[in-house]
């Protein structure tokens, strides 16, 4: 039997067509990877050869936060769907996982369990929406959000 693994690292959940907002967000996040030693966890942290599922269920359990980067094909992605928001969503139940989504364009977030949560930023007001000075005040909120969750 294995030890409950300790939730320390924040787990990025996004779809592969929203490369460019996880490549954004890891920009924002850099400053405290280095100098706070916050732990991020994505999935091209997978090296070749490595079972991927396995890594990934390993992060999942590890989390603390989970950062959701939700546009229309992150609520269509049968593998987010299947395979990363339940156990996400329960460990937030059970386990006090804090779930941190973040509105990057619209869609029907209403029709998802993730509905409930509130989200980091205005869902009337997702980051596609807005011009690339509001975007980069808006990730800098995300970090501090993150940053007051990892702390507490």
């Amino acid at each position: 039997m294995t030890e409950a693994a300790t939730r320390d690292l924040v787990f990025i959940s996004y779809s592969h067509k929203d490369k460019k907002w996880f490549d954004d967000l890891k920009t924002h996040l850099e400053p405290l990877v280095r100098e706070q030693n916050l732990k991020i966890w994505e999935d091209t942290q997978i090296r070749p050869g490595a079972i991927w599922r396995d890594e990934i269920e390993k992060a999942l359990s590890a989390a603390k936060v989970a950062v959701l980067l939700v546009s229309p094909t992150f609520l269509s992605s049968k593998f987010i769907n299947q395979n990363e928001l339940p156990v996400l969503l329960d460990a937030a139940k059970t386990e006090g996982v804090h779930i941190l989504w973040v509105p990057l364009q619209a869609s029907n977030y209403k029709a998802t369990a993730i509905e409930k949560y509130q989200a980091v930023y205005p869902t009337d007001r997702p980051l596609k929406q807005i011009t690339a000075a509001k975007r980069d005040t808006a990730w800098v909120e995300v970090c501090n959000n993150i940053t007051a969750v990892m702390n507490c």
